[in-house]
């Protein structure tokens, strides 16, 4: 028979005030992580706005949705695995740096890539 699972009940903490939180933007640090993962994520998602009309320029495919699939797929794998590259690194500004790196090196790719089947989806996956 299952039984019942009981968890403890913890009291919840207020979330800090919107002063607190932009306070924090004055540490010099929290503010370049902040603005360089925001101008990353800002990259990525234009690339992912206009991948759609480049993919019809440069291939004639019936259907976009594996390169998509292969888009989220890395999406997924890199946001599960970025935090175990930043404790392992003593550096997180080259990890940065690498990144960024390995995501341009990425979309240069993509026009070369696409003329091999099953690498087509290699640039889209990092």
């Amino acid at each position: 028979m299952i039984g019942i699972i009981s968890f403890p009940n913890f009291p919840a903490l207020a979330p800090p005030s919107m002063q607190q939180r932009f306070a924090m933007m004055a540490n010099g640090r929290v503010a370049a992580i902040i603005s360089a993962t925001f101008l990353t994520i800002i990259s990525s998602l234009g690339l992912y706005t206009n991948i759609s009309t480049i993919l019809d320029n440069l291939k004639d495919t019936l259907t976009l949705a594996p390169y998509w699939w292969a888009w989220g797929i890395g999406g997924v794998i890199g946001s599960f695995s970025v935090g175990y590259f930043i404790d392992r690194t003593a550096q997180p500004k080259m990890l940065m740096a690498g990144i960024i790196a390995i995501m341009a090196l990425a979309m240069i790719c993509i026009p070369f890539a696409l003329s091999f089947p099953m690498r087509s989806f290699l640039p889209f996956i990092l």
